[in-house]
Formats: structure tokens, sequence, C-alpha cells
């Protein structure tokens, strides 16, 4: 499977984008959460930096795959990216706290967390994706 440099650019652009405003929403939430202390604004690049490997690591795959059905803002999709958020933020949780991961099922942070990680990178994914057939391998 051979990707064309439209397709590739895409997937850059989407990984880019995610994790910028994943980033930029989480940091600005600390920010405020903190009592607008602007030490806490470093965090903005700390989590788009996590946020760019997490989606590495289980978005872009996924999207590969999910790239054989091209449609725009499909439903479909961002329940699949939801799901794979939920994995994903989880393993994350495991391996940084494994005594706690199970713990983690009862945060409410942990579903808000992983449903707008979902539908950040389904947004971005959306937007990028321009036309069936310049996507097709």
């Amino acid at each position: 499977m051979s990707l064309n440099q439209k397709a590739l650019n895409s997937y850059v652009y989407t990984l880019a984008f995610s994790s910028l405003s994943f980033g930029l929403i989480f940091g600005l939430y600390l920010f405020v959460y903190s009592g607008f202390m602007p030490i806490a604004l470093v965090t903005i690049a700390i989590i788009a930096f996590y946020a760019l490997i997490t989606y590495l690591v289980f978005a872009v795959p996924l999207q590969v795959l999910l790239r054989r059905r091209v449609r725009k803002f499909n439903l479909l999709n961002l329940i699949i990216y939801t799901v794979i958020a939920f994995v994903a933020a989880l393993s994350f949780f495991v391996v940084t706290n494994p005594t706690s991961a199970l713990a983690v099922l009862k945060s409410l942070n942990y579903y808000i967390m992983s449903i707008v990680a979902a539908f950040i990178y389904w947004f971005w994914d959306s937007i990028f994706l321009r036309n069936k057939n310049k996507f097709k391998s």
C-alpha cells in the first residue's frame, strides 16, 4: 500500500492540528483551573506532546484503516475513534500509574478527556479529508 503525497500531508496535518488543539484545550483548562498562574501555560506544550505520541500510536493507524471508506464527518468513525480513545487513555493511565488504573474508570476526567480527544481527531480528520479519489491507495 503506497501513500501519495496528498494523503500523507493529510495524515500529518490531522496529527499536528489534533495534537495542538488537544494541548490548547486542556492547557487552557489547567491555566484557568490553577487560578491563572502563568506557569500553567507551559502545560499546553507538554499536553500537546503527549497527545502527539498517543495520536501517532493509536489514531493514525486507525485513520489509515478508516480512510478506505471515505466520508466527511462520519458518525460511525467518531464512535470508533471514541472507543479507541478510551483504550488509549486507559493504557496511558495504566503505564503511568498501574496501581490506580481501575480508579481511573471512576474518574469523570477520563471520560471527558477520551471523548474530547476522539472528537478533536475526528473533526480534523474530516476537515483534511478532501476527495474520495485523492486518498485511494
